[in-house]
């Protein structure tokens, strides 16, 4: 299951889904939204938003206002000019109760509505027809159907043909005054073409608004519509229906591709958090370098890393559209794919810290509140001291707020110079307490120093101490006292083994040697029995093994606990270690080893007693003799440089090693453990403490069945004549 989920090609493919379900998500979601932002959800025309609606109210209400501008004489061309307007009509409302204006003011007025009704190149269809005079008003666009209206009998005629035509437009507003009845087939939900306003338009042509009208002008026709396909692409109309239908085709669109986009991206969301953290040939969860950040200092990483990309997305959007003039679609695309890699990395990232239980253990919050716990747990565990800090540091803060109130204060000169010296001592104060517990603590620093090189009867001085260095020295003192009671009853207890060995070993050799003397003697009597001189053979062997064995006994206890006298002088070591190699040459060749010797042509002199040197090097070859491993090399050489003379034998085991060379050099350890040889498993022991009495050093280097062993002597400078 592992193998599937640390895939390579699946989380390609996986992330590759995601992207794209992300992209149609993303994308989609947006142009939902921007037109839901604008229309409502059951708006499904043009015609019904309430943007379209709001306008034509606008446009019938200005032809309202137009014809009874006409009815009162007014007249002029399409050729409104906007910078001959005084500034303050801009901040006036368009249509407003009648008032009595200067005549120049009321031909901008008028000019203002000619224009936008008039102009040819709108979508707004306007005819208007006075019942009681006859009079005609229209857009150019009717310019052939309104003349053909020749008289009053003919008007219900000509309208039953523009009725025919008017109900053909996607949007018309019929309204008759005289029977203040009103028909259109716009959608009325928005209520913009409801009765008040509507109302308004009637009673305003009407002439009831005002007193400045006469009353032959109460019977009008109006007749509105949309031209249909909107020819006039750049008018008001063509502006919001060509932006109404881009946005409800992105609507359509993404609605039908959103919920199947959705699940993809739920589905195979599901599958990223399942393999994420996980790789091929690498058991449990795989976290990268970023992954082992705090957690908060990788979260404002991401956030930080997203909110640049997303600004600088935003920039290429904008630019996309605005300047290259492509779909907005281009550069939410450009913007999602900047923003996705970053927003994924750092979601996934989460995912691998909550899978490898990382995300809270390595939150910088997470630590902070366990170290704050802890730290109030030994805040309460040591009130006996900390109260007392905290005492200190209430007052030394008690003191500073009531300085910064009063130290300041205009009317009081006298109380100001007070606190300002209370400051100072507080200061003064708490500075010396510091300084003293760092003096303090420095000298149980290098007090205890002492104690850490041996000097257990060593007394720190605490007389001068404050609490709690004062408690803690006196402490300290009682350890000292106890190591240096222990160490005396250590020295005692060697000393009495030490004893204890010797004695015995002495007892058992007197013994020891009258059996071997009588063993010795039997042989000498003509025995004809011959069991009972092999008897003696194995009597002897063993009488002797055991002899030996009590010497090494008691020459390692008195080596390890320095009961012996050294007598140091001027040594040739390589003539030594010639004249030990004389010694098993034999017993080398017996056991078929091969001796390879590298020494130095000169000698080399070390200071150092010969018996015991000899015996270290005797033992070194002695191990060899025993252990290694027959028809093999033994290396011996001997290396020196500036300071020091290196001497080191090699051999391989016969027995496979498998303990530490620390265990190899413990007493009666071998490397012979089913103890077949004739070895005590001394030899070693007694070799590393006969070097620790003469200051050299004797170490076991184990590599597989190599076995190494070294000893390294300091260097005599003198010459052999100063022999001691």
């Amino acid at each position: 299951m592992n193998k599937i989920k640390g895939s390579l090609p699946l989380k390609i493919m996986v992330h590759i889904i995601l992207f794209i379900s992300g992209l149609i998500v993303f994308v989609g979601t947006y142009h939902t939204l921007k037109y839901l932002d604008s229309y409502s959800v059951g708006t499904n025309s043009f015609y019904e938003t309430s943007d379209f609606q709001s306008k034509y109210l606008k446009y019938v209400e200005r032809v309202a206002v137009y014809v009874d501008y006409r009815e009162r004489g007014y007249t002029g061309n399409v050729s409104y000019n906007s910078d001959n307007i005084n500034l303050k009509k801009l901040f006036e409302k368009e249509v407003e109760k009648p008032k009595t204006p200067e005549a120049a003011s009321e031909q901008d007025n008028f000019d203002y509505y000619n224009t936008i009704l008039n102009n040819a190149n709108t979508n707004f269809i306007y005819y208007v027809i006075n019942l009681s005079t006859g009079a005609k008003y229209y857009s150019p666009s009717l310019e052939s159907f309104a003349t053909s209206i020749d008289d009053e009998e003919d008007i219900l005629a000509s309208m039953d043909e523009y009725m025919n035509k008017v109900e053909k437009n996607p949007a018309y507003l019929i309204i008759n005054t005289a029977t203040e009845r009103y028909a259109t087939n716009v959608n009325r939900n928005y209520q913009y073409l409801n009765d008040e306003n509507l109302q308004w338009v009637m009673d305003y042509i009407a002439g009831e608004i005002s007193n400045t009208f006469s009353d032959s002008r109460d019977e009008y026709l109006i007749c509105t519509s949309i031209d249909i396909g909107f020819p006039n692409a750049k008018d008001e109309f063509g502006t919001m229906y060509t932006e109404y239908q881009r946005l409800y085709s992105s609507y359509k669109e993404s609605v039908s591709q959103i919920p199947l986009a959705f699940l993809f991206l739920l589905l195979f969301l599901v599958v990223a958090i399942t393999t994420s953290g996980y790789k091929k040939g690498v058991n449990g969860i795989h976290l990268i370098k970023f992954d082992q950040l705090f957690t908060e200092a990788g979260f404002f990483i991401t956030v930080g890393i997203l909110l640049a990309t997303s600004y600088f997305g935003i920039y290429l959007k904008r630019f996309i559209s605005d300047h290259l003039h492509m779909s907005v679609t281009y550069g939410l695309t450009v913007f999602y794919i900047l923003v996705y890699p970053f927003a994924m990395f750092g979601f996934l990232s989460l995912v691998r810290r909550l899978k490898a239980s990382e995300l809270f253990t390595n939150s910088i919050l997470i630590i902070s509140l366990k170290y704050l716990v802890v730290f109030l747990k030994d805040f309460f565990r040591q009130k006996s001291f900390t109260y007392r800090v905290a005492g200190l540091l209430f007052i030394f803060i008690g003191i500073q707020v009531i300085a910064l109130f009063t130290l300041y204060h205009p009317e009081s000169a006298v109380y100001n110079t007070l606190f300002s010296i209370i400051l100072t001592a507080d200061y003064v104060f708490l500075s010396m307490k510091l300084l003293k517990a760092a003096i303090d603590y420095n000298k149980l620093n290098d007090e205890t120093k002492k104690l850490t090189e041996g000097d257990f009867v060593h007394k720190i001085p605490v007389e001068d101490m404050c609490f709690p260095a004062k408690t803690l020295g006196n402490y300290v003192n009682r350890i000292g006292d106890g190591l240096s009671l222990a160490v005396e009853e250590k020295l005692k207890s060697e000393r009495l083994k030490t004893e204890l060995i010797t004695n015995v070993s002495h007892d058992i050799k007197t013994p020891l040697t009258s059996i071997i003397n009588y063993i010795d003697l039997l042989r000498k009597e003509d025995l004809k029995n011959e069991k009972a001189a092999g008897y003696l053979d194995v009597l002897s062997s063993k009488s002797w093994r055991l002899k030996n064995l009590i010497e090494d006994l008691v020459e390692v206890s008195k080596a390890s606990s320095g009961n012996i006298t050294l007598h140091l002088e001027s040594l040739n070591i390589v003539e030594l270690v010639k004249q030990a190699m004389g010694e098993f040459e034999d017993r080398f060749i017996n056991h078929r080893l091969d001796t390879i010797v590298t020494f130095p042509s000169e000698p080399i002199y070390i200071k150092a007693d010969g018996r015991s040197t000899y015996r270290i090097i005797e033992n070194i070859f002695s191990n060899v003799n025993k252990y290694a491993l027959e028809g093999t090399r033994v290396y011996v050489d001997i290396v020196t440089d500036d300071i020091s003379v290196t001497v080191s034998v090699k051999n391989i085991s016969k027995n496979k090693l498998n303990i530490t060379s620390e265990e190899l050099v413990e007493r009666f350890v071998r490397g012979d453990t089913s103890r077949n040889t004739e070895g005590s498993g001394l030899g070693l022991s007694i070799a590393q403490s006969l070097a620790a009495l003469q200051d050299a050093v004797f170490d076991i280097v184990l590599d597989g069945d190599l076995f190494k062993a070294v000893v390294k002597f300091k260097l005599l400078t003198t010459s052999p004549k100063d022999k001691v």
